[in-house]
């Protein structure tokens, strides 16, 4: 140990444990002198060894000066820096002498700040322009890309007359009567509205109302918006794109409000800055929050870099307002604020997870909820009105990655969690109706979530599930009651019988109906006990699933059996697993354009560790030689993974273009079709896979691509775009492809198709769990054979089995269907297993035909098998622990049932 250096306690503080960690750094790198340390990182040795001697804080700079000195990993020690900054250097809050700050933060610029918003002239004056000469006009920008600025603190104070700001999530009509009516975060009508009736009259009041409208919309869901034709024809050159901030616009925004609030900003930190967010997309909440805190920490009059480092930076600054905040808190309110920010968070399904608005009556009335969202408030976070709560700005969700990760764990929970507090909503604005309780497997789902860690309900939810159980209760009194009565009734027939002959056809008629009535109570029962048991003893559900059909072998309780075999199924992983779950040939048409439907945490992670970057996964293809490959997005750079083996994947080819969907010729993978950002559809000769060559291009869908696929020998390529137009190709001669037969018009948003065996019908599935399928015989006069809604909502997937005389579909609604479509005009549903689908893009058929196989986009299958026998056969085989007597009693006894008997024996 050098002279003068005194042993650090690196028990004593995070900041002694840093300068620690810095001596331990030199000493690995050779224990070279500070003089020597010096030379290399052009700092002073006195520097350098105040760095390492805890007693205050390094600045940034010299901090990763010393640490390619010492050759350690710079990446590594700048996020510590910043975590351990976060703990030790002095915080900035608001005081309350300090006046209005020159920067918004997280939040946007309202129309109270129109005096501090700069850096948009040019664009305002477009879109003026747009307004002045047309009556519909849309903004549409990445999140964090300033819609809202734009609009509430540029656009408005420009305007005269009436002019009205609002949100679909804002309750009652909107303001039809203004001069003018802008529409911020329009992407709610999606996002938070699940009746397409109230989405449809919403947009058919925009559209006839009487005066001019501006919409702002996230970019993402520009696809939405083209579900609606009317809508995409009252946009057509009314369309304005929001882009990034060039390096002079991030000059105004980073000089102009400091210069208003007399202050000075030094190049250092304006050169930064520009360099930090030029050309990044959505990075103005996070410019605007690093500018607050630096500001917050400014010398004097003057901005600094060193603030700026202090702060976070761009990257760092609303995490650590975030985690410092949150920090702050007594465990009891922490796991409040998680709960909180979980419910202010809508996910996305292919899209970015949002903020929604949260009415202050989902919360409950409580001093330490007060507190929470006091403080988050306090420090930006989010913003409270009356009666509602939201956060402050979506960036948060993408930058603070403790609420990502809180966001990733169960996002199944998340969703039974939304989907309780609209039911408890609903039943409590229809005057808390029974009628509108959870009953069955919703009920079941709901009370099982409430019983893990961490969950936090809410007083209205927790009234509404008290209530379900309660009329659960009542319902299986009510039945056992009317078994008795109906015992009674047969009972006294009996006596009937014995006083008179004329009495026996009654008495048996009655006798058959009370018995029958009889069964079905107590079959239903059975399978509810069975139900509920199979979160903790699976195999005694089982057991009772199967005692249920025993007592009353309908269809329902049939899929019962199944739904309970599926659920002893385990996803499975293999190098092969892509593949059986694609609906690879022979099994039916591939999925390779599914696109894997997990929102802001939609990345490639394979099973196995891997050193490249996460990336988002635009598409998944297989080929007929047991081969899968996906594409990643990054920036405008698209790669092509070999994942045939899910734990190890490669990189085969990078186009320098943005590709967003792919698919591979089944036959022998010897082409590749690409369809781009613009959805320009490209054919590839894949022979040379490093370097493939382009031979055609497929034009004739106005709109953007959204599907295509392949029929199992090649030679056909199916393809739909957003507007739910479907069109087929012959590829057998990929340099001169040409289109088979009429154009098919849906008027519907498609999202899976499948073409049977001999190409001679097609299925389509859409968003609304509707299946439709056409006889193609004749090329250019397709017959529409068949159209039912098979799913109560989104199909995910279609596949022929490889005879063509079954179909199978994987809805959104966590359920799986085998239908016979022997006859095309009337298709007989088979079999209905009940499961989760989440993840599911590719559906195909096993080595049996009752077998179904579906693919999730994580590269794992999973089996559905349909055959009775076989599913009962295997969940026996399974059972150790036959159910005892005493279980029996229980279970089945208890509502008159069977005697004893072993439904496995």
């Amino acid at each position: 140990m050098p002279r003068g250096e005194r042993p650090l306690d690196v028990g004593d503080s995070p900041l002694l444990k840093f300068a620690a960690d810095l001596r331990s750094l030199r000493d690995r790198a050779g224990g070279c002198s500070y003089r020597q340390l010096g030379a290399r990182a052009h700092y002073s040795a006195t520097t350098l060894s105040d760095a390492a001697g805890g007693r205050r804080l390094p600045t940034l700079a010299v901090t990763l000066a010393y640490v390619r000195a010492c050759e350690g990993d710079v990446a590594e020690w700048e996020d510590r820096w910043h975590q351990v900054a976060a703990e030790v250097l002095p915080t900035a809050e608001p005081s309350p002498d300090e006046g209005h700050p020159p920067y918004a933060g997280l939040a946007a610029y309202g129309t109270e700040d129109a005096e501090w918003f700069f850096g948009r002239d040019h664009l305002l004056d477009d879109l003026e322009q747009r307004i002045t000469h047309r009556r519909f006009v849309a903004v549409f920008g990445a999140s964090g890309a300033g819609k809202s600025s734009l609009l509430r603190a540029g656009l408005v104070p420009r305007l005269k007359g009436r002019v009205v700001v609002t949100t679909p999530s804002e309750q009652g009509e909107p303001d039809l009567a203004a001069d003018l009516l802008i529409v911020d975060q329009f992407e709610e009508v999606f996002t938070l509205w699940q009746d397409v009736d109230q989405r449809a009259a919403y947009i058919d009041a925009l559209l006839t109302a009487g005066c001019k409208v501006v919409l702002g919309v996230r970019a993402d869901f520009y696809g939405h918006c083209a579900q609606h034709p009317a809508l995409v024809e009252a946009l057509t050159d009314g369309q304005l794109l929001l882009g990034p901030m060039g390096p002079e616009e991030l000059r105004q925004v980073i000089m102009q409000p400091a210069v208003k609030a007399s202050c000075t900003v030094e190049t250092a930190l304006v050169s930064r800055l520009v360099a930090d967010a030029t050309g990044q997309p959505g990075v103005l909440p996070l410019v605007s929050h690093a500018l607050l805190e630096t500001w917050r920490r400014r010398r004097g009059t003057t901005l600094t870099l060193a603030g700026y480092e202090a702060a976070g930076g761009i990257q760092h600054a609303i995490a650590q307002t975030a985690e410092r905040t949150y920090t702050s808190l007594e465990k009891q309110q922490r796991a409040l604020a998680r709960q909180v920010f979980l419910r202010l968070t809508a996910l996305g399904d292919g899209t970015e997870d949002t903020k929604r608005r949260l009415p202050r009556t989902e919360l409950d009335h409580d001093v330490d909820v007060d507190v929470v969202l006091d403080r988050l408030a306090h420090a930006r976070l989010l913003t409270l009105d009356r009666d509602s709560v939201e956060i402050a700005h979506e960036a948060l969700i993408r930058s603070w990655p403790r609420l990502k990760s809180w966001l990733a764990e169960d996002r199944d929970g998340l969703r039974t969690m939304r989907r309780l507090t609209e039911a408890a909503a609903t039943w409590d604005s229809l005057g808390r109706d029974p009628d509108a309780l959870y009953r069955g497997t919703r009920l079941d789902s709901a009370v099982e979530w409430t019983q893990r860690n961490g969950v936090r309900t809410s007083a209205q939810e927790r009234d509404f599930l008290a209530e379900s159980l309660k009329a659960r209760d009542r319902e299986r009194q009510l039945a056992h009651r009317r078994t008795r009565r109906l015992r009674q009734l047969v009972a006294l027939l009996a006596v009937l019988l014995m006083l008179t002959g004329t009495a026996v056809v009654l008495a048996i008629k009655a006798q058959n109906e009370s018995a029958a009535g009889w069964r079905s109570s107590a079959a239903w029962y059975v399978a509810n006990q069975a139900q509920a048991l199979r979160g903790s003893d699976p195999t005694l559900a089982d057991q009772l699933a199967i005692a249920a059909y025993e007592l009353n072998p309908t269809r329902q309780l049939r899929d019962g059996v199944l739904s309970a075999h599926a659920a002893g199924e385990e996803d499975s992983v293999s190098r092969s697993s892509f593949l059986s779950g694609q609906g690879l040939i022979p099994d039916g048409l591939p999925r390779p354009n599914a696109r894997v439907p997990v929102g802001v945490n939609d990345t490639y992670r394979p099973l196995g560790e891997r050193t490249e970057p996460d990336s988002v996964v635009t598409s998944t293809a297989v080929n007929g030689l047991e081969q899968a490959f996906s594409t990643t997005l990054e920036g405008r750079v698209a790669r092509v993974w070999d994942v045939t083996d899910a734990i190890n994947p490669t990189v085969v080819h990078t186009f320098d273009f943005p590709v967003v969907r792919i698919a591979l010729d089944p036959a022998g993978g010897r082409t590749l079709t690409t369809v781009s950002e613009h959805g320009q559809i490209a054919l590839w000769d894949w022979s040379g896979q490093d370097r493939p060559a382009k031979r055609s291009v497929l034009s004739g869908h106005p709109r953007p691509v959204s599907g295509i696929g392949y029929s199992q020998d090649g030679q056909v390529l199916v393809t739909y775009d957003d507007a739910g137009m479907l069109r087929l190709w012959d590829v057998s001669d990929m340099a001169r492809p040409r289109p088979i037969g009429a154009t098919l018009k849906t008027g519907r948003e498609v999202t899976a198709v499948a073409l049977s065996p001999d190409n001679h019908t097609l299925a389509a599935g859409f968003a609304g769990g509707l299946v439709r399928m056409w006889d193609l015989a004749t090329e250019w006069a397709p017959e529409e054979a068949w159209s039912h809604k098979a799913h109560p909502e989104t199909i995910r997937a279609l596949g022929f089995r490889q005879d063509g005389l079954a179909l199978a579909t994987v809805g959104k609604d966590d359920k799986v269907s085998l239908w016979d479509v022997s006859d095309r005009a009337a298709p007989v549903e088979r079999g209905r297993i009940n499961w989760s689908t989440d993840g599911v893009h590719g559906v195909a058929f096993g080595d049996t035909p009752t077998r179904v196989v579906t693919s999730k986009s994580n590269g794992t299958t999973r089996s559905w098998e349909f055959d009775f026998d076989t599913a009962v056969t295997a969940m026996c085989a399974a059972v150790e622990v036959h159910i005892s007597r005493e279980e029996w009693q229980q279970y089945v006894e208890a509502v008159g049932a069977l005697q004893y008997s072993r439904p496995c024996a």
